[in-house]
């Protein structure tokens, strides 16, 4: 089972409260394929979603409604309310085609309606993706006016969506995670916000250790490039006899390394004879090797 039909089949499975059974077939209903004296329908591949659909139709307006299976590579579900008599009583009843407006904000003033009419929209046409992938959620709307509205409405809760064209629907979406935690939220799924902040903790905490182990393996290979250079340039001093000539500050350090060519600096300093620092320490090999960078570009 997907991330997104877990999440829908959470939301279906909330009771609507009394004053909010009509806002949430509303936005079932509004946001489905097809909301018209024609045909009042919903299209599927959650069979679960169907019937959700057509059990609020059916209880928020004592209506008929049926359900078809179809689809040869998947199977698809399209719940539609039978009889002419019963989509017009339901369109009568949010005044549905007589304001100019698509969505009959009259019947949302309560905060608990208008969270219903989301849920109900959300189960209709939205999509989820898991958050272990990726943040997105998106409402796929058929009817650009209405995409408008919505929109506008939303973005009264603080809910700002971004606008794309498929074909000939609009979709509105977001990948912003805080916005996604605020829509689930707002639609009554507060757990899954959370699940939402922890997932993004979690990806917080992996991305700082991936960060300190790739900083620490690109420390490790300066470290070790760095090695190899000291090495190549004692080597060099001590077959053309200039090693000895070095100051004794240099002569000492260039010696260390010699006959420790595996150790770390600090590991050089603490088998040091004299107390030495790991940036003195150093600093005297970065010296040996301009000596040596210097002879070496002579020579050619």
């Amino acid at each position: 089972m997907s991330y997104c039909t877990e999440v829908k089949n959470e939301l279906a499975a909330l009771r609507p409260a009394e004053c909010c059974i009509k806002p949430f077939a509303y936005g079932f209903m509004l946001f489905g394929r097809s909301f018209s004296l024609k045909r009042i329908s919903l299209q599927t591949n959650n069979r679960r979603m169907a019937e959700v659909y057509a059990a609020v139709i059916e209880n928020a307006f004592s209506a008929g409604v049926i359900i078809n299976e179809g689809g040869s590579v998947r199977p698809t579900y399209t719940a539609q309310v039978v009889s002419e008599s019963d989509r017009l009583k339901i369109l009568a009843s949010y005044d549905y085609g007589i304001a100019e407006s698509r969505i009959n904000t009259e019947i949302l003033n309560r905060e608990c309606c208008f969270q219903s009419f989301i849920r109900g929209a959300f189960l209709a046409c939205g999509n989820i993706n898991d958050p272990e992938r990726e943040y997105r959620v998106e409402f796929m709307i058929r009817d650009t006016e209405l995409a408008g509205e919505f929109l506008e409405l939303l973005s009264g809760y603080g809910i700002s969506l971004k606008t794309a064209a498929r074909g000939k629907t609009t979709v509105l979406y977001t990948k912003e995670s805080g916005k996604i935690e605020d829509l689930l939220t707002l639609m009554g799924a507060p757990h899954r916000a959370l699940d939402i902040m922890d997932t993004k903790i979690m990806k917080s905490v992996k991305n700082n250790i991936n960060r300190r182990g790739n900083c620490d393996s690109a420390n490790i290979s300066k470290t070790v490039e760095a090695s190899i250079k000291q090495r190549m340039a004692i080597d060099f001093l001590e077959k053309t006899d200039r090693l000895y000539s070095l100051p004794s500050e240099l002569l000492s350090a260039a010696v260390l390394r010699r006959d420790n060519p595996d150790a770390t600096l600090s590991e050089l300093c603490a088998l040091a004879p004299e107390r030495l620092t790991v940036s003195g320490l150093n600093h005297r090999l970065a010296k040996i090797t301009e000596i040596y960078e210097r002879l070496n570009k002579k020579g050619k």
